[in-house]
């Protein structure tokens, strides 16, 4: 059975669940607060409850979009670690088992074991001559379990395996005879064979061996590819992190051929395949796994058998990786936090909904302050205080609970990047390590082959030979289409032969590079030398590596008699690495560099191949076989950086005594980059509790509020009431002062900025709130606010006049240490000031405007 209610995940995910609990209890504390106001304080409760009611609904709204959210980018986060898991399973072994289609092109032509093959009268001798023959190819290649050799009848001629005893057994089977009766190149099957010994399948590429010069088969070789060991070393590297999913290669009946634990998930077992586009539960001896079920994306059109990845990864432990972001950088963190609409719409859209509700809550109890101008209620204001009191902690905490939520969702949303971009980056440089792996074997194997060895044992190399080594070049290019061109040089160092007729130019040519000259000087068939990574005119003067391998004297093991050079396609190659292994849905690019930044590829054409890739000095540190990911300021935009260092592959770089350290760098752009300014946080809250009063002094009541990072109050006999800025109307004659009109009470009245009144070159920012100021009897405006702080009784004394500025009448400086000041402005100094502007005259013209709107 298969779940795929994504609510079902919810309760698998302790942080969310904890998020929603506390949110719900929250919302409990709302039902109990609007109880108590509408008991105690029916009057006020009229004017504080509608809006009360209406936060909490847009509250609720809120939580089940955070949840949502939550629950969504956690499942995303996992989504995207599982996938890409089975993708390289699968992909991985593809790769590899589509080189094993050139091997047995390559070896199904060997002269040596075609005549060995059609002799009739063929000795011991003769066998034990082609089998140290394939054994010498084998020691180049650690991929195959044995190789083959029968007759046209199917009777075992030679093979490697001393173990497999099968030699002079006639062995036949639908898959032999189709390869002996066709007309293809190859043919691959898994399946428990005679060919091979014990109770396993087996995975064998099987080619005919024909006559010289003709079609006609006389007999079969079959390479025994190691896919049991194969595919243990890709489980090995996709399982370190110990998560407890289980990865699985199945076949096209859904059967598993190759598990990462064979104890839990046993080879041969039937499984429930889940498509990859799909969040899907299924259930297994009992427990609950999300499933994937991946096909492969091929290579080079070469598919296999249709095999398919398949990960499971136990519910219970599906989301515990909770990486969090101390290490980076906080002004990183809180730059991309002010980018949050150009990675995550969803996590913009929650802090921006966050900071409604929050502007909500702390206009209710603003209102809530400014209510109580009568005598008559000032009973039941005192029993609303308390209550203001009360919401006002709603907000703090709800304040607190939703910036926590946040952070977490933030968290997801790029430890999600981070933990992507190290894997993606691991992933190119272990597939390069496989890819040049079988690099340095071509050049060994074809180094052994007879006819080029005979050849170049002689001391005239004729035109007819030359033709012939070109032939084999051309053959064998074909077969292994990841080459630019193949070139044949003698013991001078001068090129006799190429495959690529492009680069004919280059016969004749004597080489005197260093890795030239230490392939002429070696004798040892198991060595493969390459060249830096270097422009050359070999490859039509760009940047490539160039493998090599020594030719052996034909007759005399000691002396080298020249060499093959194999020129790898790097810039085709290397892209196409780069490029399978990015997530196509993500802004990401990637680049191979050295350890000294030199880029040896990338899939972004702004980097070009030789250049230097300016990244910190500490990325190109990373050791061999490690990751490394961070945020990082690069080229004016955020990006997540993951970063992975080759290691080896099996022998090559690892006991060949090759060494050659190539970093892969993924760079996910998470957004544009805009400076931000951090500043000491100094807004702390000013309240009721930082005066104290005097006996002696009378008593003022401000309405205090933020206006550009300074606080500023007003009488509150002037305030009527806190709206929210988003209800300001654009209209005919806004400018620097008066920036739009707001409705209130059916009218309409102007919004005015109080600073610009006083300053244009000062316009107020970031305005989140209008307080409705009563000036005249018959004169109301609305002034812009970028915060709300409360409404204060201060001592008169401790007001101090202010008499150079035209703007403000006092200034209260608080007595904390803290610098904090609250500068008293004038509303009857306003109207003068609006007057005077003759903004007035404005507002006389527009204003009825509005109203004759709404009649219409």
């Amino acid at each position: 059975m298969i779940i795929h209610k994504q609510k079902y995940f919810l309760s698998h995910m302790p942080d969310v669940q904890e998020c929603n609990d506390s949110i719900s209890a929250l919302n409990d504390q709302w039902d109990n607060i609007k109880l108590l106001s509408e008991i105690n304080c029916p009057i006020q409760s009229k004017s504080v409850l509608p809006n009360m009611t209406k936060i909490q609904a847009g509250f609720i709204d809120l939580q089940q979009e955070l949840i949502d959210t939550l629950v969504a980018e956690k499942l995303k986060k996992m989504e995207q670690k599982i996938t890409s898991k089975t993708q390289v399973a699968i992909d991985i072994l593809i790769r590899n088992l589509f080189e094993r289609t050139a091997d047995i092109g390559f070896l199904a032509t060997d002269d040596d074991i075609r005549r060995f093959v059609d002799n009739s009268e063929r000795t011991d001798s003769d066998r034990n001559l082609i089998l140290s023959r394939m054994r010498d190819y084998v020691a180049k290649y650690s991929v195959y379990e044995d190789i083959i050799v029968l007759d046209s009848n199917y009777c075992v001629l030679a093979n490697l395996d001393e173990h497999n005893k099968i030699l002079g057994k006639r062995i036949t089977g639908p898959n032999l005879i189709k390869t002996m009766e066709g007309n293809v190149p190859f043919v691959e099957y898994f399946k428990n064979s005679k060919l091979q010994y014990g109770n396993k399948n087996s995975h064998i590429f099987s080619s005919r061996i024909c006559r010289e010069g003709t079609s006609q088969a006389i007999g079969l070789i079959c390479l025994c590819f190691r896919f049991e060991n194969e595919m243990t070393q890709i489980f090995e590297k996709l399982t370190n992190d110990y998560d407890g999913s289980v990865i699985t290669i199945i076949d096209d009946t859904n059967t598993v051929i190759a598990s990462s634990d064979i104890n839990h998930v046993p080879v041969d077992t039937v499984i429930e395949p889940v498509e990859s586009n799909v969040n899907g539960i299924v259930y297994y001896r009992g427990s609950a796994y999300i499933s994937k079920t991946i096909p492969t994306l091929g290579y080079q059109n070469y598919f296999g058998l249709g095999w398919k990845g398949h990960i499971m990864l136990p519910l219970s432990l599906a989301f515990h990786d909770n990486r969090n972001l101390k290490n980076i950088d906080s002004a990183v963190t809180l730059g991309l936090m002010h980018q949050a609409d150009s990675f995550s719409t969803e996590l913009n859209a929650i802090i921006n909904k966050t900071q409604t509700i929050n502007g909500s809550l702390k206009r209710i109890v603003y209102n809530g302050q400014i209510i109580a101008k009568d005598d008559h209620i000032d009973e039941e204001y005192s029993r609303l205080k308390p209550i203001l009191r009360a919401i006002g902690r709603i907000g703090t905490n709800t304040s607190s609970l939703f910036q926590s939520s946040v952070a977490n969702l933030f968290s997801t949303v790029v430890s999600t990047s981070l933990v992507d971009t190290s894997f993606l980056a691991s992933l190119c440089v272990d597939i390069m390590d496989r890819n040049l792996y079988e690099r340095a074997n071509d050049c060994r194997w074809w180094a052994l082959d007879s006819t080029i060895r005979r050849i170049l044992s002689k001391e005239e190399i004729s035109s007819d030979h030359q033709k012939t080594l070109t032939d084999i070049l051309i053959y064998i290019n074909n077969l292994y289409t990841v080459y630019s061109n193949l070139f044949v040089f003698d013991k001078t160092g001068t090129i006799i032969a190429v495959s690529n007729p492009n680069q004919s130019g280059d016969l004749g040519k004597q080489l005197v590079n260093p890795y030239i000259n230490e392939i002429l000087s070696n004798a040892n068939p198991e060595k493969y030398f390459v060249s830096p990574f270097e422009q050359t005119d070999l490859y039509t003067n760009r940047y490539t590596y160039i493998y090599g391998a020594s030719i052996i004297d034909f007759n005399n093991q000691n002396r080298t008699v020249g060499g093959i050079g194999i020129v790898f396609d790097s810039d085709c190659q290397f892209k196409h690495i780069l490029q399978e292994s990015l997530n196509p849905d993500n802004d990401t690019f990637a680049v191979f560099t050295d350890r000294k930044k030199q880029i040896i590829s990338s899939t972004n054409d702004a980097y070009q191949v030789g250049s230097i890739l300016n990244l910190p000095d500490q990325l190109f540190t990373v050791p061999n076989g490690e990751t490394r990911s961070e945020i990082l300021v690069y080229e004016n935009s955020y990006y997540s950086i993951g970063c992975a260092c080759s290691s080896s592959y099996r022998e090559y770089k690892k006991s060949d005594g090759y060494h050659n350290d190539v970093i892969a760098f993924v760079l996910e752009k998470m957004a544009d980059y805009s400076e931000i300014t951090v500043t000491e946080n100094t807004d702390k809250e000013i309240e009721q509790s930082d005066f104290s009063f005097s006996a002696a002094s009378d008593l003022k009541k401000l309405a205090t509020f933020v206006i550009n990072g300074q606080v500023y109050g007003i009488e509150q006999t002037y305030v009527i009431e806190a709206l929210e800025a988003s209800k300001t109307i654009s209209m005919p004659g806004t400018n620097a002062v008066i920036r739009g009109a707001v409705e209130f009470n059916d009218q309409y009245y102007a919004v005015v900025d109080a600073l610009a009144l006083f300053d244009k070159d000062i316009p107020s920012l970031n305005s989140l709130h209008l307080l409705m100021l009563q000036l005249t009897d018959d004169e109301m405006i609305a002034i812009q606010v970028e915060k709300l702080v409360s409404v204060l009784e201060i001592n008169i004394a401790d007001i101090q006049p202010v008499e150079i500025s035209s703007a403000i009448t006092g200034i209260i400086c608080l007595t904390d240490g803290s610098d904090r000041t609250i500068l008293e402005m004038d509303p009857q100094i306003i109207l003068e000031k609006l007057i005077e502007n003759q903004v007035s005259e404005n507002l006389a013209a527009a204003l009825p405007l509005l109203d004759a709107t709404e009649t219409i």
